[in-house]
């Protein structure tokens, strides 16, 4: 049974009205309607009004008679031609919909779809407010099919620089740093961001609290719309180097219409290094795949105008020859004894490099490790009679590999010293024993203030590489012609040397690197065995040879 009360059609009485939900049989409604008898006979004929009783909303309704010409029997046998239907008007208001909004409402509902002879109606309402609505919308997609370049750098860069095949996920923020570079760099605009490091290490962008302008604090942007308005694009004439998209008359061009010639053009243009060009032309592929899962390439949307530009990579380059190059052990002894040299100067970063020898990691993915990753736990494992104690595993989350898979490996004696080594330097360092990064930035900002629950595992607090200390390095070893990827190469070289990994798989596991496809598939399934701890004891073995080749004289 229905609870409903009527009501007069006045702003007063509809603005006081207290609403009782429990009825006389005490029976407490969700909802009470309200009819409204004074407009029985007028224009605003079928008006009601619904109260909630949870959010106190008052909704405004019509109900109406509809001559649609069908014909239909009611259950007394009765024929009729028309049903009834009820439309929403919306939220009462005093000051935004109230009576007198209301009823030009009703007037302007009636002008369009009601009949001319009586107050049914000729027309559906609520076919028709729809069919508005969709036509509304197909306008704005329109518009928003015709958005420029520029359109979508923004739209880009405030939805904080997604990844293509993973919309969920951001790209890595020395990544965004580059698209930024290209896409609206170039300007003071950039000065007013910063590119950090989520927990998931994902890149985000944030605003600074101040920067510099030719030497001049500016106060920190709060919005991207603050963002936008402060710095507008350029109008620069012309395409070249210096220029990004954002400021060259290439951003006003409407995205769906760019061609592959109008790409080709552009990095024609503004530079002739093929690294370059290959940096931008990924830059605009973000942008142009972001824009189109936003729907601002239209329904039938084109494709992608760099798809088919192939950019030669130089035959050779400065830095290739180190793709295959790697270190002599005489070099190595040199290096470990340089780590040992340097640690107190170089606080933390020197075991970045034993790291990197003992275990052939990316530096890129040891600067991520945290001391949760260290699983301590000594045993001996036996593999075909012979013994091998290990003391530990390093578990490294997907997330924080380059490769996105989870990689682990067991820890040695050297691994193990190193890292009990690198402890006791943190323990010095107490303001690091709040940071939960293997290697903290000797830069965090008010060291003596960390606490116990207020430990500083933002990315700001971390090391981002230790590029003085391997020049130091470099510089107290002669050596001239070297570089940090070696490492890998030597460590992987090193492990094949040993004849005991039988397959790619223990190859993968002990060294973390894939080259091969096959390699690949295995790496998926790495596990840590009793043959891949005797493949890093052996391994294990070589760097203790390796050490003491300073002491021989």
């Amino acid at each position: 049974m229905k609870y409903s009360q009527n009501l007069q059609l006045k702003d007063s009485v509809i603005d006081k009205l207290q609403t009782n939900f429990i009825d006389e049989n005490n029976r407490t409604h969700e909802k009470v309607k309200y009819y409204f008898e004074d407009c029985k006979g007028r224009s605003c004929q079928g008006l009601g009004m619904f109260v909630l009783r949870k959010t106190k909303r008052k909704v405004m309704v019509l109900d109406y008679w509809l001559n649609d010409g069908v014909e239909r029997t009611l259950s007394n046998g009765k024929k009729i031609f028309g049903h009834s239907k009820r439309y929403v008007l919306g939220d009462y208001d005093r000051t935004k919909f109230n009576v007198k909004a209301i009823e030009k409402k009703l007037a302007d509902l009636r002008t369009e779809y009601g009949s001319k002879n009586d107050l049914t109606w000729s027309v559906d309402i609520v076919s028709g407010e729809k069919l508005k609505k969709r036509k509304l919308y197909d306008t704005q997609l329109g518009e928003i099919q015709r958005a420029t370049f520029n359109d979508a750098i923004k739209d880009f860069f405030q939805s904080n620089c997604p990844q293509i095949d993973k919309p969920s996920e951001t790209l890595h923020k020395t990544t965004i740093r580059e698209n930024a570079r290209y896409m609206m760099g170039y300007h003071d605009r950039l000065k007013a961001l910063k590119f950090v490091t989520n927990k998931d290490n994902q890149g985000e962008i944030e605003f600074q609290e101040n920067y510099k302008i030719n030497g001049e604090v500016q106060e920190g942007i709060t919005s991207w719309n603050m963002f936008w308005s402060k710095f507008p694009p350029k109008e620069y004439s012309n395409i070249g180097p210096g220029k990004s998209v954002f400021d060259t008359p290439f951003g006003q061009k409407v995205l769906a219409d760019i061609t592959e010639h109008d790409v080709r053009h552009y990095l024609n243009a503004l530079t002739a290094s093929p690294g370059t060009k290959k940096q931008i032309k990924e830059s605009f592929s973000y942008v142009w795949n972001h824009a189109k899962e936003k729907t601002m390439l239209g329904k039938n949307s084109p494709n992608n105008p760099v798809r088919n530009i192939k950019i030669e990579k130089p035959t050779a380059s400065a830095a290739s020859k180190y793709n295959t190059k790697e270190f002599t052990d005489e070099e190595l002894s040199k290096i470990l004894e340089a780590c040992d040299l340097f640690k107190y100067k170089y606080p933390f970063q020197v075991f970045v490099i034993k790291l990197m020898i003992f275990t052939g990691r990316r530096r890129e993915t040891l600067l991520l490790l945290q001391w949760s990753y260290i699983k301590w736990n000594t045993e001996v494992l036996d593999n075909d009679g012979k013994k091998i104690t290990v003391y530990g595993t390093i578990e490294i989350p997907a997330y924080v590999n380059k490769t996105k898979v989870e990689d682990k490996f067991w820890i040695t004696s050297n691994i193990r010293d190193a890292l009990v080594e690198l402890h006791k330097q943190r323990e010095f360092h107490s303001w690091s024993m709040f940071i939960p990064w293997c290697f903290p930035s000797p830069r965090v900002k008010d060291k003596r203030f960390l606490r116990k629950g207020n430990e500083n595992s933002t990315d700001a607090a971390r090391l981002k590489d230790v590029m003085k200390l391997w020049k130091d390095i470099k510089k107290h070893c002669g050596l001239t012609d070297v570089a940090m990827r070696m490492f890998r190469n030597t460590h992987e070289n090193k492990v094949n040397e040993q004849k005991k990994a039988a397959s790619t798989w223990d190859v993968i596991t002990v060294t973390g690197r894939s080259d091969t496809r096959s390699s690949e598939s295995s790496y998926l399934n790495k596990k840590l065995t009793a043959k891949t701890a005797d493949i890093m004891d052996d391994m294990n073995n070589e760097w203790d040879r390796i050490k003491k080749i300073r002491l021989i004289k």
